[in-house]
């Protein structure tokens, strides 16, 4: 690749977006460049310049030219001088002179310099924030406060604050006019930065959607540069800058589109084909069908804004399934299959290796070679549960499992990943699912209870109780800890409770102190679930589940992740970097060295369904049943006193 040509092109695109924007959009006017970080006037000595304008408003009347400038200067001056006081005096003679004062930017930009000095950066930016959303004053006036910020973090230089504060603007910003000029100047300052800090800035932007304003200008000016670089980079950048266009929502679309469209012609379509391997019939058919509604709906909201590739169904029940992957063409991505013993028949096959099969299941046999997964893992849940109890101040627990294969093998998964975050497991026991009279039985031995019930039992070395059962018998085992009257302890589970919570009727004093896991909320509020739930009623009027969401998440990860990778190693890369960008509708997967782990949501449940924990309702449940534990002792003690007298 000529270098040359790749560089007009860049230069085609900030001139041609700079063209396409009103050049009437006033932003604040930047001070003199200083070597100081204070902003402020500058431009000569600040004593001189205290006692020239000073006495300029002495001789002058108000109304007078120039008295606005000698206000403003005479509060700069005096900041610099660090005479607060006489700032502040100054500010307030200067609105009770001039009754439109507080609504100029001159004004309040002399205030926010006053504040800065004297409060610090905090209170300065609060100032400016304030500003910004104030519907009361113009746009320009609000514009220049926010652009002020940016500067002020820019020249720092603090990077990701300077376009967090253009986020900020331009959420504010009133029409598109107004946005299509902050494009402009983000885009401007992103390719101002070299490729390292443009990394860091995104590397920093921890949660962002990286698809939109501004984070999308940063990405935008990185692909860029990546492309400068090495025009074989094309095929790892396309799927960032196609999001960009189809979902970042931009008043200059079109332009951004047309670039595209050059890129395209000048470095080829990269051609991605998507497969989704399901159970289409039989007893899994539900869930299969779930998925592909919920990657439907992605694939029609991507229709609407580009020409998105079909994805094509193979039902995993059908006695051909393999010669329907083997006759799959070029390197294509196949979402499934969900069930081990599908993944079994598709590694003998040795179709592995030629295709990438990011399965739906929980592990894969050399994950990041030869298989990778779109999905959580036992080991997600339990960290999840284990550092949300962090935050509690709880570091023990105990294990109370049924002798099952699935119990056992929780049991296993908590331990070890207790041991690895530095948590301790005191106390491991297992019960016979098909014996629930020995039920009680193994909870006492857990609590270390005697049953007698005027005596207390001895303080547990743990304040929780991982149970990987089924809410179900879970319902049985719960009221057994409140028979032997320990309350306190917080019961933590597995994901499978999610799916026995619209049936379960719980009694909601056993459960006050539950939490379990989930990859799906039906409550998140983010613009990727919303644009789910709206796709799938679109689609036929169903309800998003954790699989609908899972099949939309999928496909639109794909589109990020791109279809050009030709080693493992170069496909790991690409889902790492996808992750980073992928505005999630479903708990946040990462991925590293293409081995994928995923930050789970923690849920209570309640009588009508599950709802997000709450942290401090938890804590306080805790403290209040530890009062109570409290009060009981009291309370047998005063008995055994009484009982001794008599």
């Amino acid at each position: 690749m000529k270098l040359g040509s790749l560089s007009l092109c860049m230069i085609v695109l900030v001139l041609g977006l700079a063209s396409c924007i009103p050049k009437t959009v006033i932003r604040s006017t930047p001070g003199p460049s200083t070597s100081a970080g204070l902003p402020g006037y500058r431009a000569e000595d600040p004593k001189k310049a205290l006692e020239k304008y000073s006495r300029h408003l002495q001789t002058t009347k108000p109304g007078d030219a120039g008295r606005q400038e000698a206000w403003s200067k005479t509060v700069g001056s005096a900041v610099q001088l660090g005479e607060f006081d006489l700032a502040e005096r100054n500010l307030q003679a200067w609105k009770a002179e001039s009754r439109n004062a507080t609504a100029s930017w001159e004004w309040n930009q002399a205030n926010a310099q006053l504040l800065l000095a004297r409060k610090g950066q905090d209170a300065y930016s609060s100032y400016l924030i304030d500003m910004v959303g104030r519907k009361d004053m113009d746009w320009t006036t609000r514009e220049a406060a926010g652009m002020e910020l940016v500067d002020y973090f820019w020249n720092k230089p603090e990077y990701g604050l300077a376009f967090d504060a253009l986020g900020l603007v331009y959420g504010a910003a009133p029409d598109n006019d107004a946005k299509g000029a902050l494009e402009s100047t983000a885009l401007t300052r992103a390719e101002s930065l070299s490729s390292e800090e443009l990394q860091k800035v995104l590397d920093g932007a921890l949660g962002a959607d990286r698809n939109a304003y501004p984070w999308s200008m940063v990405v935008w000016a990185q692909s860029m540069k990546l492309l400068a670089r090495d025009k074989a980079n094309w095929a790892a950048v396309w799927p960032s800058l196609s999001t960009i266009v189809r979902t970042g929502g931009l008043a200059n679309r079109d332009f951004f589109a047309g670039n595209l469209r050059s890129l395209e012609q000048q470095f080829g379509t990269v051609s991605q084909s998507l497969v989704l391997l399901l159970p289409l019939s039989g007893p899994y058919s539900q869930v299969g069908w779930k998925i592909a509604k919920g990657a439907d709906a992605a694939w029609r909201e991507s229709r609407a804004q580009t020409a998105a590739p079909a994805i094509k169904l193979i039902n995993t029940e059908s006695p051909t399934f393999l010669d329907e992957l083997k006759a799959l063409e070029g390197s294509s991505i196949v979402g499934g299959p969900l069930r081990k013993e599908i993944w079994e028949k598709i590694r003998v096959s040795g179709l592995h290796r030629s295709l990438r099969f990011m399965t739906f299941m929980p592990s894969v046999e050399d994950e990041g070679l030869e298989g990778w997964r779109f999905f959580s893992s036992p080991e997600d849940q339990v960290r999840a549960l284990i550092r949300w109890c962090e935050q509690l101040g709880i570091t023990s627990y105990a294990v109370l499992y049924p002798q099952d294969r699935f119990g056992t093998a929780m049991s296993q998964v908590f331990q070890d990943q207790a041991r690895m975050l530095g948590a301790s497991v005191p106390v491991v026991r297992g019960y016979e699912v098909e014996n629930p009279p020995g039920w009680t039985k193994a909870v006492a031995s857990v609590l270390g209870a005697s049953g007698d019930k005027d005596a207390m039992n001895p303080e547990p070395p743990f304040q929780a109780v991982f149970m990987p059962d089924s809410l179900f018998r879970v319902q049985q085992l719960a009221p057994l800890f409140h028979y032997f009257e320990e309350t306190r302890l917080l019961f933590l589970g597995p994901q499978l409770w999610s799916q026995g919570l619209p049936d379960a009727k719980l009694e909601m004093q056993y459960f006050g102190l539950t939490v379990f896991p989930g990859a799906w909320s039906p409550d998140l509020s983010s613009q990727s679930a919303q644009n789910l739930k709206r796709g799938m009623q679109e689609g036929g009027g169903e309800e998003p589940d954790l699989w609908a969401a899972l099949g939309y998440d999928f496909v639109r990860f794909c589109a990020l992740v791109g279809g050009a990778q030709t080693s493992a190693e170069a496909f790991n890369r690409a889902l790492a970097e996808a992750a980073a960008r992928m505005p999630w509708s479903i708990a946040p997967m990462h991925w590293d060295g293409g081995k994928v782990s995923q930050d789970m949501f923690l849920f209570q449940p309640t009588q009508t369904g599950m709802v997000q924990a709450d942290l401090a309702k938890i804590q306080q449940t805790r403290e209040m049943r530890q009062i109570r534990r409290e009060e009981r002792r009291t309370q047998l003690e005063e008995k055994r006193k009484k009982e001794a007298k008599q």
